[in-house]
Parts: C-alpha cells; sequence; structure tokens
C-alpha cells in the first residue's frame, strides 16, 4: 500500500504541510481500499501514515518525491496532511514514473487532477526493481518511517539467550508478511537507540501490534527488558480479547503472571520456519470477520 499525492500548486511540496478538500481524498483508489480508509478513522489514520508516499505535481515536468505522511487532521471540509520526504531517496524524474505507471496503479488523466489516492500496490518493491531505489528500502527491514507510528502485524517478546532461533522465526515472517508488519528489534536497530526506550517498547507493545508472540523461558524470567515488555503483555491480557497474545515455550519455567491453563506452543518440538507458519496462520485467522454463528449468539447476548 502506498499514498499518492497530487497537486497543481507548484512550490506545495517545498512546505510540510497542505491541505486538500474532503472531496478529493480517495480519487482513483479502489473502492475496497476506501470502505478501509474512507471514513479516515483513529485507526485508519494510523495505518495511513505507516504506508510509504509518492508527492508529485499535476502533469508530467516535474519530479517526484518520496517520503512519510506524518499527520493527518480533519478541518470540515478539508483534510491538513504533514509529511517528511525521505532523505535517503532522492527526487525521481517523472519519466521514470511514467514507465512505472501500470505497476504503480497510475491511471488514465490521474495527473490532471490534484488529488489524494491510496493504493494497493508495493511502493519500494516497484522503485527498486526498476533502479531507483536500493535494498535498504526493498527490504522489510528497511527504512520505513518513524516506528512509534507504524502499526505491526505481529510483535515479537524474547530473552536475547534465543536469538538465533527468534531470528529465524523472524526471517521468515519478514519474506511471508507485508512490510513493516513484523516488531523484531534488530529490524530497528538505529531507530531504537535513544533515551527512555522502555516507554516506547510498551507503546508498541500495548498500542501498535495486532498479535504480540511471547517467547517464555527461564531466561525471560530473569531479563530486565523482557519484564518492561512483559508488564504491557499483562496489561493486554487484562483489557483486551485473547487473541492478542501467542505463547509460545523453550521450556517449562514457570512466568509471574501466566498459568498452567494457559495454552502455548512447545518449541521443542518445531523448527523456527514451523513455528513462523503458526504464528502467521493466528495472524490470519483474527483478520477473519466473526462468523455469523458468533455474531449471532453475540447479537442475543
Amino acid at each position: 500500500m502506498y499514498n499518492f499525492l497530487v497537486t497543481a500548486n507548484r512550490g506545495a511540496w517545498d512546505l510540510s504541510a497542505y491541505e486538500y478538500e474532503r472531496s478529493r481524498f480517495g480519487e482513483y483508489s479502489e473502492e475496497s481500499v476506501m470502505e478501509a480508509y474512507g471514513e479516515l478513522s483513529a485507526a485508519a489514520i494510523e495505518e495511513l501514515k505507516s504506508f510509504p508516499a509518492l508527492f508529485a505535481y499535476e502533469g508530467e515536468d516535474e519530479n517526484v518525491r518520496v517520503g512519510y505522511i506524518r499527520r493527518i487532521k480533519n478541518r470540515g471540509r478539508n483534510i491538513l496532511v504533514e509529511y517528511e520526504f525521505e532523505s535517503g531517496i532522492p527526487e525521481i524524474p517523472f519519466s521514470k514514473i511514467a514507465e512505472l505507471k501500470m505497476r504503480l496503479d497510475i491511471r488514465n488523466w490521474e495527473m490532471n487532477r490534484t488529488h489524494w489516492a491510496v493504493k494497493d500496490e508495493d511502493l519500494f518493491e516497484v522503485l527498486h526493481s526498476a533502479g531507483l531505489i536500493d535494498e535498504t528500502f526493498h527490504s522489510s527491514a528497511g527504512l520505513l518511517g518513524r516506528v512509534e507510528e507504524l502499526q505491526f502485524k505481529v510483535a515479537l517478546s524474547f530473552p536475547g539467550e534465543k536469538r538465533e532461533y527468534i531470528s529465524n522465526v523472524a526471517d521468515e515472517l519478514k519474506r511471508r508478511l507485508p512490510r513493516g508488519s513484523v516488531f523484531y528489534d534488530q529490524y530497528f536497530t538505529a531507530q531504537l537507540a535513544r533515551p527512555n526506550l522502555d516507554t516506547l517498547l510498551q507503546k508498541i507493545y500495548l498500542n501498535n501490534s495486532d498479535l504480540v508472540v511471547v517467547f517464555l523461558s527461564a531466561e525471560y524470567e530473569k531479563k530486565e527488558w523482557c519484564g518492561l515488555e512483559w508488564r504491557a503483555i499483562r496489561e493486554i491480557i487484562k483489557n483486551r480479547s485473547d487473541n492478542s497474545i501467542m505463547f509460545m515455550r523453550f521450556d517449562s519455567t514457570q512466568i509471574e503472571g501466566s498459568f498452567s491453563i494457559d495454552g502455548y506452543v512447545d518449541l521443542s518440538r518445531f523448527s523456527p520456519q514451523r513455528a513462523a507458519e503458526m504464528i502467521i496462520e493466528r495472524i490470519r485467522l483474527n483478520e477473519m470477520p466473526p462468523s455469523k454463528t458468533y455474531r449471532d449468539r453475540d447479537a442475543h447476548r
């Protein structure tokens, strides 16, 4: 997915913010995409901010820029968008983008209209295949914007002693899930080198991850950082659906706050690749709408 922002106002992208008429949002976008994002709910806004963006001017003469939307605010009939360009990607001549129109879902006459579209295409993959960006951005471990603004399908909580196994799990997840879907600390090494890391990690696990996979072991019980993550995980257990947590165990060590009745995957029986497959299975199940039976049951409660 990516945001495609076009304006006729020359010089607009030299500033840090731009306003679109509300009616221009979603033009040249698939109906199914706008069903998810058209209302600009709080959740939709967070997802839109996690997508890369292509900034262009009407016509086909001006260079385009790649960056990220940092803030979206409804202003009556308008939408305010604040943004930053990715410093590691230089301006791209539109002639290069013109060659990729079909792959980027840029449609006939679209460059003649000021609008903001949301495209169901992989911007970085297309640009990388055309030689316009390097492997850093093509990799799902590449630069994706600010980690605190990303929404992850899965986050991994584990002790460092198990890193070799977890790294293989993470790489398999990265290979099979969309870019930016996996929170694994080594994918964001530079961004995690900051003060107050404890509060950032708790925000990622508590608010920014659809599924948290906890790799329990004797080492997990002892590690300070695991303890900080575990506080956020206990809060999820308290306040959210059980489907938001998945336990995997390397051994039978009792962790304070977990119980013998909690279900888990015994990792002594499974390879990292198989563990990743089970995590993906949980992600897919969580994304499915509830069945009619459950909806009917809940309606009569």
